[in-house]
């Protein structure tokens, strides 16, 4: 697998669009992100520059998110996590989201204060928090190195590293 270029490692999760099962090694995990930051930024601009509403990044965004999704797992699964974990990034969402009912539940009500009140403020603090330990966990799961060998979610993507495990 050392022969394969970036820009291959970087098309592989978009051949394998839907493909949640098995493992993705560091190099195709990141190239991937390089070329979607890459072709994102430069839509993002056309998007802007071309008015209000562009669908252009929007549309980018749509297309690649499954894959993302899927080489996402498969690189969970390469660390021997489940893909499970990646439910962790709604954690800061469900927060946010249950801060936004209790102020629109106190807004119905007619018991809104004029400005935030404490409770709202710190769970916003918490939200923010949130975001930023899972952010800090999946950068960790996604830069660690794959398990050597077969895992619970398959063979080593990268082959056997020794001749123990070619002639076992």
């Amino acid at each position: 697998m050392d022969d394969i270029s970036p820009l291959e490692w970087a098309l592989r999760p978009m051949r394998k669009f839907a493909v949640f099962n098995g493992r993705a090694p560091r190099a195709e995990y990141w190239w991937f992100y390089l070329a979607t930051v890459i072709v994102q930024i430069p839509l993002t601009i056309v998007d802007k520059t071309i008015g209000e509403w562009s669908p252009l990044s929007s549309l980018f965004s749509l297309v690649t998110f499954i894959p993302w999704l899927a080489v996402t797992v498969r690189r969970l699964h390469d660390t021997n996590r489940s893909g499970w974990w990646l439910l962790t990034l709604l954690i800061p969402i469900f927060v946010v989201g249950f801060a936004a009912a209790a102020a629109v539940g106190a807004t119905l009500s007619g018991t809104a204060p004029a400005e935030p009140t404490g409770s709202m403020l710190v769970m916003m603090i918490v939200a923010v928090v949130a975001m930023i330990i899972v952010g800090i966990v999946m950068f960790v799961f996604m830069v660690s190195e794959g398990t050597h060998g077969r895992n619970d979610y398959g063979d080593d993507p990268y082959g056997p590293g020794n001749l123990e495990e070619v002639f076992a």
